[in-house]
């Protein structure tokens, strides 16, 4: 099992951000986590991102109980990234950008080159090498922000709203791109988003999350003609 939460809350300002009584995801699945703002999929997404721990509860990665310790934490983040909804890039050209994980973890010049070559080519932002990051669009920054994560070959890819404000053919890449990535090395990924459609495009299950509570679990492909498309 790669993720395992029992009786998980958050609670901030004493308000329940998250209740979960139980949650299961498996290695290498697509996970869409469907929900309104403020559901707390974003909280969701940092907690399995291994950046903020629960108040209450349980959360097992890899069969083993999370502890939040430094030299533990720092392991795990080094295989699980998450790719933000409104990402971060540096001042510096697309290709530093990309690189900077790899240098972090001390990488050699040549692994470092080959990384990022190929993880721009798999975001087809190849040409975009030595431009200036700041000066892209908006789905262009988060195609950058997703060539970044991918660097790293991380086990498990979190998404916050990878799609969102973005054009239709960025759309498209991305969700190709996911898909890729999943097929070919295995990767397990968790996208929360608002869209259904995404949801049955992708995605092998969906986590619906009403409340900061699961409301459902269902396979994203089945066709429910009564639910909405997307939720607000």
């Amino acid at each position: 099992m790669l993720y395992s939460a029992d009786r998980l809350k958050k609670i901030f300002k004493k308000k329940v951000i998250l209740n979960l009584t139980d949650l299961h995801l498996e290695r290498e699945q697509i996970y869409a986590l469907i929900g309104a703002n403020g559901a707390g999929k974003t909280t969701l997404l940092n907690i399995l991102a291994f950046l903020e721990p629960a108040t209450e509860g349980t959360l097992l990665f890899c069969d083993r109980e999370v502890k939040y310790r430094e030299q533990e934490l720092l392991r795990l983040r080094r295989r699980v990234v998450l790719v933000e909804q409104y990402p971060i890039l540096f001042t510096r050209s697309v290709w530093k950008n990309v690189a900077f994980g790899l240098k972090v973890r001390g990488l050699s010049k040549s692994t470092c080159r080959e990384r990022v070559e190929e993880a721009l080519e798999n975001v087809g932002m190849e040409d975009f090498r030595y431009a200036d990051a700041h000066r892209l669009s908006g789905g262009e920054s988060k195609r950058v922000a997703l060539a970044r994560a991918l660097a790293v070959n991380p086990e498990v890819l979190l998404l916050d709203e990878p799609t969102a404000n973005v054009d239709s053919e960025n759309q498209e890449i991305i969700l190709r791109v996911l898909k890729k990535i999943n097929t070919e090395k295995g990767t397990s990924i968790v996208m929360a988003t608002h869209y259904l459609a995404q949801s049955r495009q992708l995605a092998h299950q969906a986590i619906l999350l009403e409340n900061g509570m699961l409301s459902t679990v269902n396979t994203a492909k089945q066709n429910d003609l009564t639910a909405p498309e997307k939720f607000f």
